[in-house]
């Protein structure tokens, strides 16, 4: 298992610049997509426990949209992000019309659902490039799984999943400013033990 008690100084600043490289990419890419400035706030970055993820995201009963993607190649695991409900209707709903759109406080429509994996794919494949950027390793990502749940269904399916790749993530919190709204985005790092160690071992910083 990773141990989150250990974290070295100059690894939790590599992992912050992957943060920052990845975050302004991520902020650009919507900015095209959206067709308006996106510009960020306070990047947080953090390593933390399964049992600790619910309170980040406002308690267990908090509703919720979780987009996992898996990643292969040189490194092996996951990116989850989490958007709270309210977000990730009015981020899916800002890409489409609001005849296309649910009524606010409805299910999301197909096409909202496309346009949120869509938006899934922008950002995780931001800090992807990111990472691929920093350290020269190839990475692949799946197709996004979507899931709107409570905060506390979807980390105990990806405890009961995704347990055996250590017992902390890496957490990477930013927030996406326009002038009409501000938004949230919950990224964590799920990779194997043995691809914490490639990049760590990349960078010269272990």
């Amino acid at each position: 298992m990773f141990d989150i008690c250990n974290i070295k100084k100059n690894e939790l600043d590599f992992f912050q610049e992957l943060e920052n490289i990845g975050a302004s990419h991520a902020a650009t890419a919507l900015s095209v997509m959206l067709g308006r400035t996106i510009s960020l706030r306070v990047p947080c970055v953090q390593f933390c426990e399964y049992k600790k993820i619910c309170d980040i995201l406002k308690g267990p009963e908090n509703l919720v949209a979780g987009l996992l993607v898996g990643i292969s190649d040189d490194l092996n695991g996951f990116i989850l992000l989490v958007l709270d409900n309210d977000d990730a209707y009015n981020l899916s709903g800002s890409v489409i019309s609001d005849i296309e759109a649910g009524a606010p406080g409805s299910d999301f429509s197909e096409l909202q659902t496309s346009a949120l994996k869509e938006i899934a794919n922008i950002l995780i494949g931001s800090y992807i490039t990111a990472i691929s950027s920093l350290t020269g390793l190839k990475m692949n990502a799946s197709v996004p799984e979507l899931v709107i749940d409570m905060a506390g269904a979807i980390m105990n399916l990806l405890t009961s999943a995704y347990g055996e790749y250590g017992d902390a993530v890496l957490f990477l919190e930013t927030e996406f400013v326009d002038e009409a709204q501000s938004i949230f985005g919950h990224f964590f790092l799920i990779p194997d033990v043995n691809s914490y160690k490639i990049l760590i071992e990349k960078m010269g910083i272990g």
